[in-house]
C-alpha cells in the first residue's frame, strides 16, 4: 500500500513539473518587464507632452473667444449709453 502511494505522489509531481515545465518559457524575464517599462515610461511621457501642447492650443484658442465675445459685449454696452 505504502507503494502505491509513493508512486501516485511521484506520478502528481511529475505532472505538476511537466505543467510547470510548459508554463515556464512563456513567462517574461525581469530584463523584458524593465525594457517594458521603460518603452512605456518613454511613451507616457511622450503623450503627456502632446497633451499639454494640445491643451496650451485649446487654451489660447478659448481666450481668443473670450477676448471677442467680451469686446462685443463692451461695443454693445458703449451703444446703449
Amino acid at each position: 500500500m505504502l507503494t502505491d502511494q509513493l508512486e501516485q505522489r511521484t506520478e502528481n509531481i511529475e505532472r505538476r513539473v511537466h505543467r510547470i515545465e510548459q508554463v515556464l518559457p512563456g513567462l517574461a524575464t525581469i530584463e523584458a518587464l524593465r525594457a517594458t517599462e521603460k518603452r512605456l515610461r518613454a511613451e507616457i511621457k511622450d503623450a503627456e507632452q502632446r497633451m499639454r501642447t494640445h491643451f496650451d492650443v485649446v487654451a489660447e484658442s478659448l481666450r481668443d473667444d473670450i477676448r471677442l465675445v467680451a469686446e462685443a459685449v463692451a461695443t454693445l454696452a458703449d451703444r446703449e449709453r
